[in-house]
């Protein structure tokens, strides 16, 4: 019987790994160091330092694989099985969790100079983030870019937090350690409370100085959190060390690679995309494609190599709810994304090319060759779509936060 490959996730005391010969350069993030796993503490070691699949024996092993993969598919991220729930139902639960979410991140961290920070009382909310991503990740991924409303601090810890624990579900993560991803995510901007707000908020270039000053939320949130009795140190790694960078050009410690937590790592892809996607008093939100771009640049500088790679494939080009024009003309809103192929999404139509509304339908880009997106579009040109509508929600978009 042949080698089958697994993601990391479903790797098991007990099962034999095998070195396959595939190169390293086609598949940078498989882990082939062969021999048996004789314990969860290997394996946790093993996803610790970044690897996401691995291939072995069957007739090696004392634990049988259950998930068969092709070798065909060597260098593909693994991720977890497909959406369960259908995304019109999904979306109806996960209004009710992104509202929550929001209404808690505001309280607690309006009330950070009152008194000791709450830990426990935000687990709720982290554990319905994480139920809802498992039922459907694309409705709260979906919500996350109706970002109609001024209290971007807000807003970006909810949005960080959902982008961080998809990202580490496609990674393999465990239910307890994708809790401590997004218990680190809520928290990741809590020390911006005690930024002066016309410094958090100026509308244009801070000064050098005010930038220092910006800089110290890092460590203003992690010395209020560092007092919470009990907090795992998984949670305080990923709030110091988001802004670190894999070159050594990060702050606030200037770590190096492997120095910087796995959780904090992924809390820096997410906070890097919400940011370049976000609307700010200075400046227009940028296209994903345009901001996942930027952030392909940076591969090898800010994050090690592959690290942004497995992001984009997991998110998608185009995720959805994105806006796009295809090339024949007509308008829609992308309805599912496609992490094998990520610029060929599924797109519901729902304008003509003279700007027409149309009765939506569905077209997969992945089966239509001769059909491709050719742009996202503005703002101001997606007036008239009701994304929620759409998608299969209610016309939900103005009242989300109500």
């Amino acid at each position: 019987m042949p080698p089958i490959k697994i993601a990391v996730a479903d790797l098991q005391p007990g099962m034999y790994v095998v070195d396959t010969g595939i190169s390293w350069l086609k598949a940078p993030m498989l882990y082939a160091e062969q021999g048996l796993i004789t314990s969860e503490e290997k394996v946790a070691e093993i996803i610790d330092q970044g690897y996401t699949e691995v291939y072995c024996d069957p007739e090696q092993s004392h634990v049988r694989p259950g998930q068969e993969m092709s070798l065909d598919g060597a260098g593909d991220a693994p991720r977890k099985a497909e959406t369960c729930a259908p995304l019109t139902e999904e979306l109806v639960q996960a209004r009710t969790v992104y509202a929550d979410s929001f209404r808690h991140v505001k309280k607690f961290m309006q009330s950070i100079q009152s008194g000791p920070v709450d830990i426990a009382a935000s687990e709720p909310y982290v554990e319905g983030i994480i139920r809802s991503l498992s039922r459907n990740a694309d409705a709260l991924i979906s919500l996350s870019k109706l970002k109609t409303y001024d209290e971007y601090t807000y807003v970006h810890s909810v949005n960080v937090t959902i982008f961080a624990v998809a990202f580490a579900r496609y990674l393999g993560f465990d239910d307890s350690r994708l809790h401590l991803v997004g218990m680190a995510g809520l928290f990741h901007d809590i020390g911006k409370e005690l930024i002066p707000p016309e410094i958090l908020n100026a509308p244009r270039r801070l000064t050098d100085t005010e930038f220092e000053i910006m800089r110290s939320h890092v460590l203003l949130g992690y010395e209020q959190l560092r007092k919470v009795e009990g907090i795992a140190p998984e949670i305080l790694a990923g709030v110091v060390q988001h802004h670190e960078k894999h070159n050594g050009t990060g702050y606030p410690r200037r770590l190096v690679g492997r120095q910087i937590s796995i959780y904090a790592r992924i809390l820096s892809v997410a906070d890097c995309y919400d940011a370049l996607s976000a609307r700010r008093v200075y400046k227009d939100p940028l296209p994903p494609s345009k901001a996942l771009g930027i952030m392909y640049g940076m591969r090898g500088e800010a994050w090690q190599p592959n690290f942004v790679e497995n992001f984009i494939k997991m998110l998608g080009i185009y995720p959805v709810g994105t806006f796009v024009e295809l090339s024949t003309g007509y308008r829609g809103v992308v309805s599912r994304s496609n992490h094998n192929f990520p610029a060929q999404p599924c797109v519901r139509v729902a304008k003509s090319p003279d700007g027409q509304p149309l009765a939506p339908r569905t077209i997969d880009l992945a089966a239509q060759r001769n059909v491709s997106i050719t742009r996202t579009l503005k703002d101001d040109e997606a007036t008239g779509f009701d994304v929620l509508a759409l998608l299969g929600g209610q016309n939900a978009e103005a009242t989300l936060l109500a």
